[in-house]
């Protein structure tokens, strides 16, 4: 089955964002939660095999953004065909914000899920992104899942990046975070399990791995912190 949904935000000046419109919906809905904030409400199971979702974010000139879920996300095998598809398509305009933190992917057993993120950004628009993906639910073996991400600023590329579970799993390790965040400068920096690694056109990646999801999500965030202090020594140092 497929199904999209359209998110857009507009500056209104003073410091206002409004949401502009929603539209679409069947696998996701969208709430207006508060000032700049949008949280995404599953209101249908899955995705499922066979099932190809879009969810569509728009963020225009100035305007200041952040999306948010509900609850995890439930991807299981179909009856006819295990796989299933969710893109995501931002795009995000001349000094605006968009900041897109939501609960994790579960890919249960059998599963095969593959999440696309497209970034389009221009002029001085910045975005963060935090994605985290579980294999398996509890005492279960885990689904297949590939991740990949494509970042573009004033249609110049600045990332292409693919992630497959199955390269990254081994020792139990079940939970993938990943963490992007664009116009920063940053240095490469480890904590636990994560890597940091700066753009080479401003900006920082860090991906973790490990066995349970808040002690990945807390070496991702460790390394990310790590990655912009050491900046921040670095200049000091120079001066």
């Amino acid at each position: 089955m497929r199904s999209s949904i359209e998110i857009a935000a507009e500056y209104r000046g003073n410091g206002r964002t409004v949401i502009q419109s929603i539209r679409g919906g069947h696998h996701f809905a969208a709430r207006e939660t508060g000032p700049g904030v949008v949280h995404l409400v599953g209101t249908a199971a899955g995705p499922l095999g066979g099932d190809d979702v879009t969810i569509v974010v728009r963020v225009g000139p100035g305007a200041r953004l952040a999306i948010r879920s509900a609850g995890a996300t439930i991807v299981q095998p179909g009856g006819q065909v295990p796989d299933s598809k969710l893109r995501l398509l931002l795009t995000i305009g001349d000094d605006a914000q968009l900041d897109v933190r939501c609960e994790p992917t579960v890919v249960c057993h059998r599963a095969e899920h593959e999440a696309e993120t497209v970034l389009e950004l221009a002029g001085s628009g910045q975005v963060q992104l935090m994605e985290q993906v579980l294999l398996g639910r509890s005492n279960e073996p885990g689904g297949r899942w590939v991740g990949r991400t494509r970042l573009t600023r004033d249609g110049e590329p600045e990332l292409r990046h693919t992630l497959r579970s199955e390269l990254l799993v081994g020792d139990g390790t079940r939970v993938i975070s990943t963490l992007l965040r664009s116009g920063i400068e940053a240095v490469p920096a480890t904590c636990g399990n994560a890597v940091a690694l700066a753009l080479a056109a401003g900006g920082l990646l860090v991906t973790a791995t490990g066995t349970e999801l808040l002690t990945t999500q807390a070496d991702l965030l460790a390394a990310a912190d790590l990655a912009y202090c050491r900046t921040g020594s670095a200049e000091r140092a120079r001066r």
